[in-house]
């Protein structure tokens, strides 16, 4: 969830519906509920509806034109529409305007948005985190907590949270829900490198399985005309997503698995591993390949676009994805395309990687309902409503009757490539639900497909299997009295952790320099490091 590049320019004004999220009675004034009351104070009236404007049960929720709210969240969709968004206001009457910004700018635009009071009835998307939701909510009130909505109006969520562990790991300290549920199944490693392996054989190398060799790809990659397109200058070796750039993640090569908040397993124990010396080594030796020219020099400064752009022109023989499809323009089909997965280096010398999931991923911050918002209990059971099965496979897939189709007792999955220009893009992935917001489909749920795509992640967990940490790094709730101390020092743990790991691999500190070593761990101290790593559980700091 958290990504953010050293230099990155503010775009603020970008082109988006500025709106005001309120529920509206029939007159158009703002419904007399009071935002958080409590599903306990709600009054059914004569005609069955719940504080005069949704109907107790059933769909719609309301009747057309009585009620809509905001939603802000980060997303990069260029029309701004989704299918799913327009079928639930066909299913619910309920109007939903979205103020949509990119991720890169996303985070600072909510800042200004919390501090200046103007905010939207939902906030939603990777832009949340626990000391936000701790912060706003917790403390200030501004999140409010749903637990009583969820009981009272919806048994989709409820049932959700009744899965193993979820609860618990929903619930913050003060006993609280103050998130809508995310919960999908997930990959063991979320971003890990994708090599190409037509460029491997265009150069006459084989897959590397150590960091020297490694190295020697990449060398080989930046001199041999890689790419075949004739020009032996424009090769970019490797690369990484701005957003999501996890370059620490291969100090698991040198034997320290971590996490991009520096955070690392350590002989079964959670250590905090920004001032180990596994992650100097990994610096060292990626600031060498760096002098090379072996890295995207604009690693730390590009976004999305600018990435996605110079994959798309056959330029990256590595990089940090997701998925290699993010990056390079090649369209998933049946077979595997010409990127591989790179496997875990250096593991007959204790190179390991870093375990994301047991497979099955909770993310607890990705959407809340603010003190703007009137009835919040409408919210509620809108996001229950969309997350009914057949509702969940559109967010997900696509609309059933048109991209999945029911078939005896599951639904079969059809090529979109097979209809009609004009509705191909309006049922892509990304058109079809703000994909930050949370969805969900029951673990284990599968399509029925005659020409099933080619699953890249399943290739990669059957490759990294073998060599990631046994456990994942748990993610701990922050007690009530740390909350403020807290969230002052994440946030200066965090950007001074980025921008030193930036001037340590481009050269402009001398990582190699005992000194200015000393200076950064020294900083990180001055920050807070020590009660940081205590107040999130972590058993130490590696050496």
């Amino acid at each position: 969830m958290k990504r953010k590049a050293i230099a990155l320019l503010l775009a603020l004004a970008m082109c988006t519906t500025v709106f005001w999220g309120c529920g509206k009675g029939s007159n158009g004034e703002g419904n007399s509920k009071t935002a958080g009351a409590g599903a306990s104070a709600d009054i059914t009236d004569e005609n069955g509806k719940i504080n005069g404007l949704m109907n107790k049960e059933g769909l719609p929720l309301v009747e057309e034109g009585t009620y809509g709210f905001s939603i802000f969240v980060d997303d990069s969709s260029e029309s701004g529409e989704f299918y799913m968004i327009d079928e639930f206001k066909k299913q619910t009457n309920v109007d939903v305007t979205l103020k949509l910004f990119p991720y890169e700018t996303a985070t600072e635009r909510l800042n200004l948005d919390l501090n200046s009071g103007d905010y939207a009835d939902v906030i939603g998307g990777w832009t949340l985190n626990d000391s936000m939701i701790l912060t706003y909510g917790v403390k200030q009130g501004i999140f409010i907590p749903l637990e009583d909505y969820f009981e009272k109006y919806c048994p989709n969520i409820s049932a959700i949270l009744d899965l193993p562990g979820v609860r618990e790991k929903m619930t913050a300290p003060d006993g609280h829900i103050y998130t809508i549920p995310y919960v999908t199944g997930d990959t063991t490693v979320s971003y890990s490198p994708y090599i190409n392996s037509r460029w491997l054989k265009n150069v006459g190398m084989e897959m590397p399985s150590s960091t020297e060799e490694f190295a020697e790809v990449l060398r080989a990659f930046k001199e041999k005309d890689a790419n075949g397109n004739g020009d032996a200058d424009d090769e970019i070796p490797f690369s990484a997503d701005p957003n999501n750039k996890h370059i620490e993640a291969m100090t698991g090569w040198f034997g320290l698995p971590m996490d991009k908040y520096g955070v690392a397993i350590q002989e079964d124990k959670v250590v905090y591993g920004g001032v180990s010396k596994q992650y100097r080594e990994f610096l060292s030796w990626f600031n060498g390949l760096y002098k090379e020219g072996l890295i995207d020099m604009e690693l730390f400064t590009q976004d999305s676009s600018t990435w996605e752009g110079k994959g798309n022109k056959d330029l990256y023989g590595v990089s940090i994805a997701y998925g290699s499809n993010e990056f390079s323009g090649i369209v998933q089909t049946t077979e595997k395309s010409e990127f591989d997965v790179l496997p875990v280096l250096n593991t007959d010398k204790g190179g390991i990687w870093l375990k994301d999931t047991n497979g099955f991923s909770v993310f607890r911050t990705q959407a809340v309902i603010t003190d703007k918002a009137q009835n919040p209990e409408i919210i509620c059971r809108w996001f229950d409503n969309a997350f009914a099965l057949e509702n969940g496979i559109g967010c997900s897939r696509g609309p059933v009757g048109v991209v999945t189709m029911k078939e005896g007792n599951g639904y079969r999955a059809i090529d979109t490539s097979t209809l009609p220009e004009d509705q191909q893009e309006k049922v892509s992935w990304s058109n079809l639900w703000p994909q930050a917001l949370p969805k969900y489909l029951p673990a284990g749920f599968k399509f029925v497909e005659d020409s099933p795509l080619y699953d890249e992640k399943k290739a990669m967990e059957n490759t990294y299997e073998p060599n990631l940490t046994k456990e994942v790094i748990p993610s701990n709730w922050i007690a009530l009295d740390d909350i403020d101390r807290y969230s002052d020092i994440s946030t200066a743990l965090t950007d001074y952790f980025n921008q030193q790991q930036a001037l340590f691999v481009t050269g402009e500190l001398d990582v190699n320099d005992d000194a200015q070593w000393k200076a950064y761990t020294d900083g990180l101290n001055a920050l807070g490091l020590e009660d940081w790593v205590k107040m999130r559980g972590i058993e130490g700091i590696a050496e």
